[in-house]
């Protein structure tokens, strides 16, 4: 992704619309990922001593070895049939556990039709709302370029420049948010996709070639 201004106003444009392809990224690889089902046993509670106590501050969950499975080590013995049973009663069903282990074993269900509905609602939801922010990211920047002019900190032919170097990276990353989603729609709904119209039925060629999207530079090893 990296490109290089040498103007303030589409530099800081730049950045913004990158740091949010880096979330837009961590967004729609969590739909329907075992880490999606991890982070909600997160947030299940089990009563201790007749207080709601999260999972999460009771356990370590991890993702399992084998796909489709969680494993939730108990820090205390006392925990594991009150945390297995709390799992169970969350329409996790196929919830093995060893108390002398500390041990506790899910396998996630395979998605129903429902359940697929469901998560390409979700991406359709987060791919609108990721488009919807970098018009807000170059809208911005056109208000404060537009400014710098209506002020003489720059002047016009500055200022069209850095428009259209935003304007350029703004269609690039519309595209990779398009072409992204189609991709991940793809994986999710398998057998069951179809392209919703004929401009998503255009870029499906694209698709195979398209690269994945970068990781925040904190998690490159």
């Amino acid at each position: 992704m990296a490109e290089v201004f040498e103007d303030s106003y589409s530099a800081e444009a730049l950045q913004n619309m990158e740091n949010f392809m880096y979330t837009f990224g961590d967004s729609i690889k969590d739909i329907g990922s075992e880490d999606a089902f991890k982070n909600a046993l997160f947030g299940m509670k089990v009563m201790i001593e007749k207080k709601p106590r999260r999972i999460a501050d009771l356990a370590k969950v991890y993702v399992g070895t084998k796909p489709r499975t969680l494993e939730v080590m108990p820090f205390s013995r006392e925990h594991v049939e009150l945390i297995a049973k709390e799992i169970k009663q969350n329409d996790l069903k196929n919830v093995q556990h060893d108390v002398q282990q500390q041990l506790i074993r899910v396998t996630i269900p395979k998605p129903t039709l429902d359940d697929l509905q469901a998560m390409e609602d979700q991406l359709a939801t987060i791919s609108r709302t990721a488009i919807t922010s970098l018009v807000k990211i170059r809208a911005n920047t056109s208000a404060r370029v537009k400014a710098a002019v209506e002020n003489e900190f720059i002047d016009g032919l500055t200022a069209q420049a850095s428009t259209k170097k935003v304007d350029a990276v703004y269609d690039k990353y519309v595209m990779l948010v398009k072409l992204h989603s189609i991709k991940k729609r793809k994986a999710i709904l398998g057998s069951y996709y179809e392209p919703k119209d004929n401009e998503e039925k255009n870029l499906l060629p694209d698709i195979n070639k398209l690269k994945p999207l970068p990781k925040r530079p904190e998690e490159k090893k």
